[in-house]
Parts: C-alpha cells; sequence; structure tokens
C-alpha cells in the first residue's frame, strides 16, 4: 500500500460535457468517488474541445468533496486549433506547452484511450510518472472501419508496441483482455459501475405498444444501420402499430435517414437527452437494444455505461449474441440476435408481443445480474491495480 499524498493526472479526449458519451459518465462518478480516498492531494485533469465549443471545467470542480476546504480537483481544458493538421497534433502541442511550465510531475499519469496514451508517452513532463492507460474498447476494432484494411496490421503493431512502454494497461471488458492477452499484453479487467439509485424505478408493463429505443452515438460500430433497418421492416410488416421506436443521441452522419423515419412516422429523434433527464425518459421505455459488433472486421468492444445503466433500470435488452454482451447477457436475461441479423432482431421482438411475462423475468434477472457492480468496486479495483488499495 502506498504511503504519504497522491498526485494524479488525467488525460482525456474530451470537453467534459457530462451528457455526450460513456466515458463522460464514467468520469463524473468515478471521480467523487475516487477522492474519497483523502491521499489524492492532487487530480489534474487535461481535456480538450473545438473553438466553437462550450468549456464544462465549472460543472467538474462541483464534484470535488473538500478536505479542510481544500481544493484537490484541478480541470484544464485546452482549446483545439483547427487547420489542416491532425487534432491530435494540436492536442499534444498544448499538452507539451502547458506542462513545460509545471514544477514537479504527479505520481501516476492516466490516459483514457489509446490517442491520449501516445500522447503521454511524448511529453517529457510525464517520464518520471507511472503510466496508466484505461482502455475503453478495442482500438483497431473500433477503427477498422476508417483505417484502409492494408494498414490495420501496421496500425496493431505500432499500437501495440506503444502499449508495451505503459506501467499498467487497464480494460473495462472481458473481450478487451483476451484480445490484448492473445498479443502479449496484459490487461487489468475493471468493469464499469452503476449508480444504482439513480436507476430504480418500477419494471416495464409490456403493455402495447411496446417502446423500442436505441441510446448513444449512432454510428456503423453500435449498429445503427441494422437498428434502423429493423424498425423500417417492423413498420412495414403486420405489426407496425404494437411498437414505437425511440432513438436518443447525435444524429451526426446519420441524420438524413433518421430525419427520413421521422417523416414517415416511423421513429421519434429525441436528439440528445441530458443526463439528469435519461431516468424520466428510460421510464417510458420497455426495450433497449445493444448492437455493437464484435469482429476483426470492426466494432469496438469493452462494456457499455449505457447498457448497464439501463439494465439497471429494469429495461429489458435486445442485443447481438457475441462476446461483447455475453460478459453479462444470455437467453435468461435478454433477447439475442445473431450478429448482423436484422430478422433475428425483428423476431426477438415478435417473441416477446407472445409472452410479455417471459419479458418481465428477464428485466428482473437483467437488473439482479448488474446490482453487483458499483463505483465503489471500480475505484477500489483501480487503486489495486495501481498498487496503492
Amino acid at each position: 500500500m502506498m504511503e504519504g499524498k497522491i498526485r494524479l493526472d488525467i488525460v482525456m479526449n474530451s470537453t467534459f460535457n457530462s451528457d455526450v458519451g460513456g466515458r463522460e459518465t464514467w468520469l463524473y462518478n468515478f471521480l467523487p468517488e475516487l477522492l474519497k480516498d483523502t491521499r489524492f492531494e492532487k487530480v489534474t485533469l487535461f481535456g480538450f474541445r473545438m473553438p466553437d465549443q462550450e468549456d464544462f471545467t465549472n460543472k467538474l470542480e462541483s464534484l470535488d468533496p473538500q478536505v479542510d476546504g481544500k481544493k484537490r480537483l484541478f480541470p484544464v481544458i485546452f482549446k483545439k486549433e483547427r487547420g489542416r493538421l491532425p487534432i491530435a497534433h494540436s492536442m499534444y502541442k498544448c499538452l507539451k506547452a502547458h506542462t513545460q511550465s509545471i514544477g514537479n510531475p504527479p505520481d501516476f499519469v492516466l490516459a483514457v484511450g489509446v490517442f491520449e496514451m501516445l500522447m503521454v508517452l511524448r511529453i517529457p513532463y510525464f517520464k518520471q510518472a507511472k503510466k496508466v492507460v484505461w482502455l475503453r474498447s478495442i482500438f483497431t476494432h473500433e477503427k477498422a472501419y476508417a483505417i484502409p484494411k492494408l494498414l490495420n496490421r501496421l496500425f496493431l503493431n505500432y499500437e501495440l508496441k506503444k502499449l508495451k512502454r505503459m506501467d499498467v494497461v487497464l480494460g473495462n471488458g472481458d473481450d478487451i483482455e483476451e484480445f490484448y492477452g492473445f498479443h502479449g499484453i496484459h490487461v487489468n479487467v475493471i468493469k464499469n459501475g452503476v449508480a444504482m439509485n439513480k436507476w430504480d424505478m418500477p419494471f416495464p408493463n409490456f403493455e402495447d405498444p411496446i417502446h423500442v429505443s436505441y441510446v448513444g452515438r449512432l454510428s456503423q460500430v453500435k449498429g445503427i444501420e441494422d437498428y434502423l433497418s429493423l424498425i423500417e421492416k417492423i413498420k412495414l410488416g403486420p405489426k407496425a402499430d404494437q411498437f414505437v421506436f425511440h432513438i436518443v443521441g447525435d444524429n451526426g452522419p446519420y441524420a438524413s435517414q433518421v430525419n427520413d423515419l421521422t417523416q414517415k412516422n416511423f421513429v421519434i429523434n429525441h436528439n440528445r437527452i441530458p443526463n439528469d433527464e435519461l431516468t424520466a425518459f428510460l421510464g417510458g421505455i420497455d426495450v433497449c437494444v445493444a448492437l455493437t459488433y464484435a469482429s476483426s472486421e470492426g466494432g469496438g468492444g469493452g462494456t457499455s455505461n449505457a447498457m448497464m445503466e439501463q439494465m439497471a433500470a429494469g429495461r429489458v435488452m435486445l442485443a447481438w449474441k457475441n462476446r461483447i454482451f455475453s460478459q453479462y447477457l444470455d437467453e435468461t436475461n435478454a433477447y439475442l440476435a445473431e450478429q448482423y441479423s436484422v430478422e433475428g432482431l425483428e423476431q426477438a421482438l415478435y417473441k416477446l408481443l407472445d409472452d410479455r411475462s417471459e419479458a418481465l423475468a428477464k428485466s428482473e434477472k437483467g437488473k439482479e445480474t448488474i446490482y453487483p457492480y458499483s463505483y465503489a468496486l471500480n475505484v477500489s479495483k483501480f487503486k489495486e491495480a495501481l498498487g496503492i488499495a
């Protein structure tokens, strides 16, 4: 067990907006729990934003449970430059310039992701710190659609070379441990936590119409295209009136497709819903979909904060039968379909119509499955991995 005071720096490519994604949800729950340990004398957060994006550092500072009136959490957000060079270059330049004027380095530096890890390894200020990376996905799988196939292997080899220079590698899923372990990288698995009290609500009644929702970033690797196909397939079928479909998230490149389905009254598009309003929204939902792909052809991996929250809320899950979701889901607590099978998703929803009592049993089992996971456990395993438990 480490004695004395601890200084921790966290590097994360984020505006620190709690409403935009799973990493931010994790951060806003992780930090207050971490700072209950009074040994953490100073935690500095480095984030990044574009010139037209809002600065959320004030919201982060409110998470600091001050000890003896002493401030311990220090968020810093850099404005990224627009230009021809990749955004990662701007992030690196800002961070390097800022740290040149700081004195002693931290005891630990945590890079929340692979791009962040590459910056940490290059910046002299972090040379003497114990370097930690927290993998939230299988990076080369998540980016497989964006990287030319011929470069995938080269990129993976580069990533593995850098990971071997880290002192501690963390991952939030068994599939991440399995993938990187195969390549000789030891990964400490720390699964996401859930604030169970926040999501405590009555179970769905599963009365017609059944409300089905996609919540999250609209991206190919998260299966949005299959969800849109599912909506169209059911809404053009004989049981169209028995389902209401919802989409929650920034539409991004799928805006025109979502708008087209909205105009046809096939889906209700909520765009982004603030975190503090999401609990009330889920109270009116019966089924949540989780469709991230697990494949060498693409797919993120890791565990989903959103899915765990939905299970804690007692919503029944409709998901792929793959190694990502098998960490939590099986036939007793979810409806599962073979990956890429829109027809399988359709048949699962029709099965729900035929047996509502089974749907309720799956919801209850899902909540029971997720109950043991907490942010207290999340932080405890983090400190154990760093050797400061």
